[in-house]
């Protein structure tokens, strides 16, 4: 919303109004996100599978679309760091700021994907998660500056080329109520605006004996 048309180089002074969602759907192109010039490796926009078997997501979120990983079967990308932040965020628009985030994070070596807030960590996922897109939830109501927030997504590999993390569907916007959204599910919640893959669906006994 500073957009200055005569600016010839961007000295990072961009910043957006919430909400705000990114798909990183158009090819080349990573919207009000920014790759670090510091780390060792760096975040890859992609579609369909990652080039490694067995780590990875094998499409993004929707199906179709684009999503950000890192690729850690490069010899030399093992517990390796990348950051991908975005620019100034203003969330004074916003009566209960979140930040909403698709993560995949599958592979026998997997290593931790950490979320910054202004610098400060404010979430933290490691390990092996499964080959599933998970959604995850930051509130973003104690900010010191509500109208210059900067988000950053630091991902490390872990020992071995099993390690692809990725992010899709990033979003900052009222707070969601996570959970299970299928009415024929045992745990289905009524109150809940965004299903978060916890649905259970199967019924039966469950005592062994």
């Amino acid at each position: 919303c500073n957009y200055d048309s005569l600016a010839t180089c961007d000295d990072g002074s961009c910043f957006m109004v919430a909400p705000y969602i990114e798909t990183f759907d158009i090819v080349s192109n990573i919207g009000e996100f920014n790759q670090s010039t510091t780390d060792d490796i760096d975040w890859t926009q992609n579609t369909g599978g990652t080039p490694s078997s067995n780590t990875g997501p094998s499409d993004d979120i929707t199906g179709g679309g684009y999503y950000m990983y890192i690729e850690a079967s490069n010899p030399n990308n093992p517990n390796k760091s990348a950051s991908l932040y975005s620019n100034c965020i203003n969330i004074t628009t916003l009566s209960n700021p979140c930040l909403l985030f698709n993560y995949h994070m599958y592979g026998t070596e997997m290593g931790t994907l950490e979320i910054f807030v202004d610098g400060l960590s404010v979430w933290s996922m490691s390990g092996d998660q499964g080959n599933q897109w998970y959604i995850g939830q930051v509130a973003l109501d104690s900010v010191v500056n509500p109208s210059n927030v900067v988000i950053d997504f630091v991902g490390t590999t872990g020992s071995s080329w099993s390690s692809d993390i990725a992010i899709d569907q990033v979003s900052v916007d009222e707070c969601a109520v996570l959970g299970c959204t299928d009415s024929t599910a045992c745990n289905y919640d009524p109150n809940a605006t965004i299903d978060d893959g916890s649905c259970l669906t199967v019924y039966g006994c469950t005592d062994p004996i």
